[in-house]
């Protein structure tokens, strides 16, 4: 069954408030979240900074339709294929396995074991076939590097396992597995398609909010490392709001691929991007933060 995104939404507020605090040099007073409160523009938090009045709306931007839940069933899939591979492939070399975006789709719960199986068996046979090609490391400057592609029983796509060695292999990367999707093809014209429609839906009840006198901010939040960072990002958004007469006042985004350690950048303000004294990232540990 598919997998739940983590809901990050009041956290995200809280980082994007503290930094907005940070460069307000003063502190926040009567935060609420309208959206609790059944206000007819429900924004996700609202609150005061410095004699005016700021109202945050979030929204998960996505590289392409379905990426985020698409990427928890990946990790579900994976999770066991690695676990019987990684470090125990033959040595030298390293090995990439790549499927397309989701491959796990359609494959009942009951048939699951048995298709992780059939890749895992794949792997190791095609794996032992690479290692035969080139079985003692390279010497400097030499590398080595080939793959197989390949099906496997209960999946209904083509998989590839590339495997890679050379002179400047470090002993930790030897006999390691890193699995990885393909991205879908056009992927950033998707990245479009998908801000346009965040923005279409968000930016009504920002500009509400404007309307009374309120200061608006968008808050972005980003969960991939693998196709997107702040500047497709900010390419994106830019190109969402052509057509649009009231922007919002200010759009930040919280990076949350690091569990840990979330980034916050503001990436556009008052239809400026990436202000010089905006540019400085800050670094927040979500378990500091509070569910405002």
């Amino acid at each position: 069954m598919p997998g739940r995104p983590i809901d990050n939404e009041r956290k995200a507020c809280d980082a994007v408030a503290r930094s907005l605090e940070e460069l307000a040099n003063a502190k926040r007073l009567n935060g609420y979240s309208p959206e609790d409160q059944g206000s007819s523009a429900p924004v996700d938090y609202a609150f005061y900074l410095d004699g005016k009045k700021y109202a945050i709306e979030h929204t998960v931007v996505e590289a392409f339709r379905g990426q985020i839940n698409t990427g928890i069933d990946f990790g579900a899939f994976i999770a066991p294929i690695e676990d019987a591979l990684d470090h125990k492939l033959p040595v030298p070399g390293m090995f990439r396995l790549s499927f397309p975006i989701d491959p796990s789709r359609g494959i009942k719960r009951r048939d699951m074991e048995k298709v992780q199986a059939a890749v895992i068996a794949w792997v190791q046979e095609k794996a032992l076939e690479l290692h035969a090609e080139c079985p003692e490391q390279p010497t400097k400057p030499k590398d080595h590097s080939n793959f197989r592609k390949g099906n496997t029983e209960g999946l209904s796509c083509e998989i590839m396992l590339h495997r890679e060695t050379g002179w400047w292999m470090p002993e930790k990367g030897k006999g390691r597995l890193f699995a990885a999707r393909f991205a879908p093809p056009k992927h950033e014209e998707l990245r479009k398609d998908r801000i346009e429609a965040a923005l279409k839906k968000k930016l009504p009840k920002l500009k509400s909010w404007k309307d009374q006198g309120a200061r608006s901010v968008l808050l972005l939040e980003n969960g991939d490392c693998i196709l997107s960072n702040h500047i497709v990002i900010l390419e994106a958004v830019e190109y969402g709001l052509v057509g649009y007469n009231d922007h919002p006042d200010e759009v930040w985004l919280v990076d949350t691929t690091i569990e840990t350690e979330w980034t916050v950048l503001c990436l556009i303000r008052d239809g400026v991007s990436f202000l010089d004294e905006e540019t400085s990232v800050r670094v927040f540990d979500p378990a500091d933060l509070t569910k405002v």
